[in-house]
């Protein structure tokens, strides 16, 4: 067995892992453990793995593939393990000609996600975009997508006719993830707000749906309001702290999107005993699950969201190989001892 070849992702399937995890392995990344490490050189030794040359001819004649970015990720820290695994990606795949150009923007404004598409290099071919819902967003999608741009639709899904992929979290099924963790942290006794970021946002839309549908399997989980804060702090202090004042019995906080330090600030000035859950294992989260605020997050691997975005435009633009159109991370959940 040991004289057949075994490809990366065949390395992964059989060490139990993502492709990621054994690509950071291969070429000697950051960001895994040292046990699992080992285990997948060993298995790479094992079966004569050998590193891919496709593409060689590419980067011999010095031709680029040109990858944009747009992102709505400023003030976003989800977003920074989205941006480490996009980095990792075009750092492995860089001998074959894969270059990025990252544009970021804050908030969910349709007008600056178009600018954005409208201001691209000419010799951009290739994408990777956090949408938000917007008919003349959809449409210019399209409009690039029929010219012969592959495009990968990070985050959160829209419809966009002739997409490459979708590189994601199954979000409704968050959402009820989310729920059914107010319903046990709370004994099925809940009046409940749900933080959301914004409802531009089709992501966010989904979980407040799953959070709400799976509430309602509960006769004495009230929902008292659902309120938006932009992914800001600042906003997300005022709209939680305004929303505690109007409602003297909410007993739980669901934040579903970000914001999280600003809700928590909010809930703390208030001084009411008030549950929380959360998503993401932020610096935020992490420190609030520590510190008792936070009873559970639920996580949705964004390093490997990100990674798999660019991996998809290097498995369509250079392997040649076939591209699933939607891809959902796992899911999980994480409590204080998940990060002591």
């Amino acid at each position: 067995m040991g004289l057949l070849a075994i490809t990366a992702k065949e390395i992964a399937a059989i060490a139990g892992v993502s492709r990621g995890t054994v690509d950071r392995a291969l070429k000697d990344r950051p960001r895994i453990s040292k046990e699992t490490k080992e285990k997948i050189l060993k298995i790479a030794e094992q079966y004569n793995y050998k590193p891919n040359l496709i593409g060689k001819a590419l980067v011999s004649s010095g031709q680029k593939v040109h990858v944009a970015a747009i992102l709505t990720s400023v003030g976003n820290p989800f977003f920074d393990d989205v941006k480490d695994g996009i980095y990792a990606a075009v750092k492995a795949y860089e001998d074959y000609g894969i270059e990025l150009h990252l544009t970021e923007l804050k908030g969910y404004n349709p007008e600056e996600i178009i600018f954005a598409l409208e201001n691209l290099d000419e010799e951009t071919e290739n994408m990777i975009i956090t949408p938000v819902d917007d008919e003349r967003l959809k449409e210019k999608l399209e409009e690039l997508a029929e010219k012969g741009m592959n495009i990968v639709i990070l985050s959160s899904d829209i419809e966009v006719k002739g997409k490459l992929s979708f590189v994601g979290c199954d979000c409704l099924k968050s959402g009820k993830i989310a729920g059914r963790m107010v319903g046990l942290l709370s004994a099925g006794h809940a009046r409940l707000c749900i933080v959301t970021g914004s409802t531009l946002h089709p992501g966010h839309r989904w979980r407040v749906d799953g959070v709400s549908s799976v509430a309602s399997e509960y006769s004495d989980i009230k929902i008292v309001e659902v309120i938006e804060n932009n992914d800001d702090n600042e906003t997300a202090y005022k709209a939680m702290k305004e929303t505690l004042n109007r409602n003297e019995d909410i007993d739980f906080v669901c934040i579903t999107a970000g914001g999280v330090q600003g809700t928590l600030r909010a809930i703390k000035e208030d001084g009411r005993k008030i549950k929380v859950c959360s998503f993401d294992d932020i610096p935020a989260t992490k420190e609030a699950m520590k510190d008792g605020k936070i009873l559970a997050t639920i996580c949705q691997q964004p390093y490997e969201q990100g990674y798999n975005a660019v991996k998809s435009i290097f498995d369509k633009v250079i392997a040649k190989a076939k591209v699933d159109e939607r891809q959902c991370s796992e899911l999980s959940i994480k409590v204080d001892y998940s990060i002591q």
